[in-house]
């Protein structure tokens, strides 16, 4: 019968085609967006954020890139479209935006504006050093400031960066030591030297309360008191509340005074103050962030299109979640449907009504291709040939420091791989669960055709936790708190949360009957801020 109806679809394909060479065509063409499909440069940090309402690429590149010379790897458009100037040079100039004019048949022309983003963190340490150094990258000049009892003639300088990642500063800073007059120092990268003019000025200091860096449930305080300040420390309160509380736990390393604040409500007002004796700071008021849960954590809500199944209560505001569902469907192609993630009824960690859990199975699709169920906060692109295009992350703006929940696992042996992971084949399969908190400027696409994956090591990955398991829970549910160690106190825009059942999956590489299950997942707000390494 499938076949039958193929068949009369071409026929009346043919047909079609035949009558059109006797009848005027009247109807106006569609029209074809000529888009940039793909861009990469080297050094890039992160996928480029290719936005098709705006018809702009933005590419955020490490601070070693020329941008006069960039290198250029791929530059890939729609079908049947010609790019003007064409980008058939390895090396362009990204200075400035550069524009690319898409035109596609029957005349019609994009413009197309291509940009990159670069920042060169600049820095100078000295003792005494009253805040950060003034720097003005354009006059290539820079200020700093230290306590009025430092002596210009003996500054010690302990760290020192004005230029890319790898530059050469002339002569050594920590052979500099006298600050009477500005000092000039050359900062040489590759071929090309800047000549930076530096001083130093003593200040003041005055007792001065910072800004807060509030979490949910906790807030990083700072400020900063005078040299040899009596017993300086930290009172806080609600904002709606009269009484001040003191705060403990306050450290003082010369001026500047820190605190961390613990037990507070989410999503509430604060204010607090420095203090140093009978003397009082300056009040900042700071808000917790909301403890926030993404949507449909509990697994509880299934959307079926088409035979293919996705955790979500509908697929327009509901969308949440994705899975692998929709490629391994579109390599099932006419044989069928298949889904190795599904909703799973009877077998869930919290009974009661409307209950339900993720399983995700490591299957072959109908012979052709492994599949390893998966669940993930984002969306599934496409599919180019046996590859596929994923987009990972939902926009998150807290601070979560552990997810929680329920999975199940059942591994067997690893019996399919690539040929970089050939070695594992016969290893026991292992499942993995894991989060990132990050500052991506825009959901991250991962190419496995391109070779472009999730990067535990991406600049812009804020936090990550994960947990990996090869023993299995002998059927039954484990419950899990997974500890987020964060990186830097830089505030997330995205949240990636991912559970599958090979963790090498990505690289086609489990063993097909390996089984899943996860429910009931949250984040949790209280607790200790676990940092991967020193602040």
């Amino acid at each position: 019968m499938l076949r039958h109806k193929i068949t009369i679809s071409i026929v009346a394909a043919v047909l079609l085609f035949a009558a059109a060479g006797c009848i005027k065509n009247d109807i106006p063409y569609p029209k074809k967006l000529g888009a940039i499909t793909a861009f990469e440069v080297q050094g890039q940090l992160s996928p480029a954020v290719i936005d098709s309402t705006a018809l702009t690429v933005t590419v955020d590149v490490a601070d070693t890139v020329d941008l006069n010379r960039v290198r250029l790897l791929r530059f890939e458009t729609t079908s049947n479209t010609t790019v003007t100037p064409a980008p058939d040079t390895a090396v362009i100039d990204l200075s400035a935006p550069a524009v690319y004019v898409l035109d596609t048949w029957p005349g019609q022309s994009y413009r197309w504006t291509v940009s990159a983003t670069q920042t060169i963190d600049r820095y100078i340490r000295v003792h005494n050093q009253i805040g950060e150094a003034s720097i003005n990258a354009g006059e290539c000049e820079a200020v700093v400031y230290v306590t009025l009892d430092t002596p210009l003639d003996s500054i010690e300088i302990t760290d020192m960066k004005l230029g890319p990642s790898g530059s050469e500063i002339y002569p050594d800073p920590a052979s500099v030591h006298d600050f009477t007059v500005p000092r000039t120092f050359s900062v040489s990268f590759r071929d090309e030297v800047e000549e930076w003019t530096v001083a130093v000025v003593p200040r003041e200091v005055t007792l001065t309360t910072g800004e807060a860096d509030a979490w949910a449930c906790s807030a990083y305080l700072s400020g900063m008191v005078p040299e040899g300040s009596e017993s300086p420390g930290f009172m806080y309160r609600r904002s709606q509340d009269t009484e001040w509380l003191p705060v403990t736990g306050v450290e003082v390393s010369g001026t500047g005074v820190t605190a961390l604040l613990s037990g507070l409500e989410p999503a509430a007002d604060y204010v607090y103050k420095i203090y140093s004796g009978d003397m009082e700071g300056n009040e900042v008021s700071f808000t917790t962030e909301a403890a926030l849960q993404m949507p449909n954590m509990g697994f509880d809500e299934w959307t079926s299109v088409d035979e293919c199944w996705y955790p979500n209560p509908d697929m327009e505001s509901g969308y949440w979640w994705d899975s692998g569902n929709p490629g391994a469907n579109v390599v099932a192609a006419l044989l069928g449907s298949v889904n190795p993630t599904s909703p799973e009824e009877s077998f869930v960690a919290v009974s009661g009504e409307g209950k339900k859990a993720a399983m995700m199975e490591t299957v072959m699709v109908f012979g052709i291709k492994m599949a390893g169920g998966n669940v993930f906060s984002g969306q599934f692109l496409d599919v180019t040939g046996m590859n596929a295009r994923v987009q990972f992350g939902r926009p998150f703006t807290t601070r979560p420091l552990t997810l929680n929940g329920y999975y199940s696992y059942a591994p067997v042996a690893i019996d399919r791989t690539d040929a970089a992971h050939g070695h594992m084949r016969g290893r026991i399969d292992r499942c993995h669960i894991f989060v990132y908190v990050t500052d991506w400027e825009a959901p991250y696409v991962v190419d496995t055709g391109a070779g472009i994956y999730l990067d535990v090591d991406d600049p812009h990955v804020i936090g990550y936790g994960e947990l990996i398991d090869s023993t299995g829970t002998d059927g039954e549910y484990r419950e899990f708190s997974i500890d987020i160690k964060y990186r830097s106190h830089r505030k997330p825009t995205y949240c990636a949360v991912v559970a599958v059942a090979s963790q090498y999956a990505d690289y086609f590489t489990g063993g097909v009957g390996s089984r899943m299950y996860v429910d009931e997942f949250s984040f949790g707000y209280t607790g200790d801020i676990i940092w991967e390494e020193e602040r």
